[in-house]
């Protein structure tokens, strides 16, 4: 793109979806509280609308050329496009589903502003290469999440579960900072690809003592263990869309930046931190896998399965420099997470609606009583648990074969060794579904809105497995801004 080549005015150019969704939530954050009751619902279309132009936006930037901006602090690269789109479309869905989730309370007008500055967090966390800039849009990402979570004041477990989430994400934060003032204090730079330049000149114990102070912030949004702790009380006492949006828009955001600071800053495994993450992505998987085979919650059960599943994306993170496979194994299996888990979540959203229950009693005869809630459901977590022609198999396979080709032959087994035991909890949900007759009546059929994302979040999950030639495609251009420093 020929008039991206100088000026900052042409600089803002790649600015354009950040500072359209800026817009928005600067004009829906005074109007949404204003808007009388029966007419709340404008909110949510006219974010819809922002996030369609977002959308249009963000894909012409895919021709772009791939170069820094600002002074070397903000990215313009197919990576970040396709954080950006999946941020867009995390968050479409799930202005969809609260449309009828909050209709009629109090706080339903401001719920679409809190979900775009969440988004407008993600999408910068993505294109950020400058470490004060990291840690503005994770605050900016954190607060918008347990003002989420905390917006039903009515509720005390939602009230409960922001404040959980407000003291662990203080804790971690401050931990953080203080992590990014050290990498200051030897360096003399927040800029990661300059951090490349002079940390390894810098003795080997401190700069992993640097980078583990940094990765507390980065392991609260990816609920990397022992990071996690705060995600399963959040997850049951959030408004269920609200704990389905955090376990995908968040937790991409930081893998996003994770793996982009990695690569650019600690590049050629500086500091061993490719083994770092390898056994935190096998201890992950292995606490999350097992927590979950205790829940009866259907909503705690997928949090600790949300935390597994990020076990096995960092599978694709630790061997990004090891294996060709890793970085589109891992952006393929975030784009079938997005599919399979918030469709897992929402469709618990439309059984507790009615139920006004989570646990997994209330699923019995599910099949019969709520078909298209029950075929989603069902679909989503075989995906999850990884069984073909879903989705989750195939990104599964691309992390299987990463892990291999990296030389870890144990973690490839530990992987397999936690997909068979999450087998037992997700037929746990599965077989009363489907195996155990109910005398109760046929529950109402789901809101139109919530129905219509339920249905393309399915086929999404279905789809992906069955055709993923054209997923493969999207991430291996996707992951193209890591070919200067991952060998291919």
């Amino acid at each position: 793109m020929g008039g991206m080549e100088g000026g900052m005015g042409m600089e803002l150019w790649a600015l354009v979806p950040e500072l359209t969704l800026a817009g928005l939530v600067l004009l829906l954050l005074p109007l949404g509280p204003f808007l009388p009751p029966h007419r709340k619902y404008m909110a949510t279309w006219l974010a819809l609308a922002g996030l369609v132009v977002v959308a249009g936006e963000s894909l012409r930037m895919l021709t772009f050329a791939t170069q820094p901006i600002f002074l070397d602090t903000y990215a313009v690269d197919q990576y970040a496009v396709y954080f950006k789109l999946f941020a867009v479309a995390a968050t479409a869905f799930v202005l969809l589903a609260t449309q009828s989730h909050f209709r009629g309370r109090p706080h339903e007008g401001e719920v679409p502003a809190l979900l775009l500055l969440v988004c407008l967090g993600i999408m910068g966390l993505a294109a950020s290469q400058d470490l004060a800039l990291i840690a503005l849009f994770i605050q900016l990402v954190t607060v918008g999440s347990y003002i989420l979570v905390g917006i039903a004041k009515e509720s005390r477990p939602a009230t409960e579960a922001a404040f959980k989430m407000f003291l662990f994400s203080a804790t971690v934060g401050a931990v953080m900072i203080y992590g990014m003032v050290f990498l200051f204090g030897l360096t003399g730079t927040l800029r990661l690809p300059e951090l490349a330049s002079k940390l390894p000149a810098m003795p080997v114990v401190t700069t992993l003592a640097a980078f583990l102070l940094v990765l507390a912030g980065y392991g609260f949004e990816v609920t990397l263990v022992p990071f996690h702790t705060w995600a399963p009380d959040t997850y049951q006492g959030a408004p269920t869309p609200i704990s389905g949006f955090l376990s995908v828009g968040p937790k991409a955001a930081g893998l996003a930046v994770l793996l982009r600071t990695l690569v650019v800053a600690f590049p050629r495994n500086l500091g061993h931190w490719a083994e770092l993450v390898a056994v935190l992505a096998a201890v992950t998987m292995t606490v999350g896998n097992i927590f979950a085979l205790r829940q009866n919650s259907v909503k705690r059960l997928l949090a600790y399965s949300s935390i597994a599943q990020v076990g096995y994306i960092l599978v694709g993170v630790a061997a990004a420099e090891r294996s060709a496979l890793a970085v589109p194994g891992m952006l393929l299996y975030l784009a079938i997470y997005l599919f399979m888990n918030l469709g897992a979540f929402l469709a618990v959203d439309a059984v507790e609606r009615q139920m006004k229950s989570d646990d997994i009693s209330q699923f019995v005869g599910l099949g019969r009583r709520l078909p298209v809630t029950a075929a989603v459901l069902a679909i989503c977590l075989l995906s999850l648990a990884g069984f073909p022609p879903f989705g989750g198999f195939i990104g599964k396979t691309y992390l299987f074969g990463a892990a291999l080709a990296a030389g870890w032959t144990w973690l490839a087994v530990v992987m397999l060794v936690n997909v068979a035991i999450s087998l037992f909890y997700y037929v746990r949900v599965l077989e009363p579904m489907y195996l155990r007759p109910s005398p109760e009546k046929v529950l109402q059929k789901e809101p139109r809105a919530l129905r219509f994302v339920l249905i393309v979040l399915g086929i999404g999950t279905l789809v992906s497995g069955v055709l993923p030639q054209e997923w493969v495609v999207l991430v291996t251009h996707a992951s193209s801004l890591l070919a200067a420093v991952v060998p291919h």
